[in-house]
């Protein structure tokens, strides 16, 4: 992202190189659709892992 201001000193490339990420969502802004699908692959995500439970 970044539009007009892509090469600016102020603009991070990709926040993915500071952060993790786990899913991508696309589109500026995303569509409704978009953040709704992006939710359901990361419920997935989770299920799939394996995780300690609280006790």
């Amino acid at each position: 992202g970044g539009g007009y201001y892509h090469y600016s000193y102020s603009v991070v490339r990709g926040c993915d190189r500071i952060v993790p990420v786990d899913i991508y969502v696309p589109g500026c802004p995303p569509t409704a659709e978009a953040l709704l699908y992006g939710v359901l692959q990361l419920q997935q995500k989770i299920r799939r892992t394996n995780t300690i439970a609280r006790a």
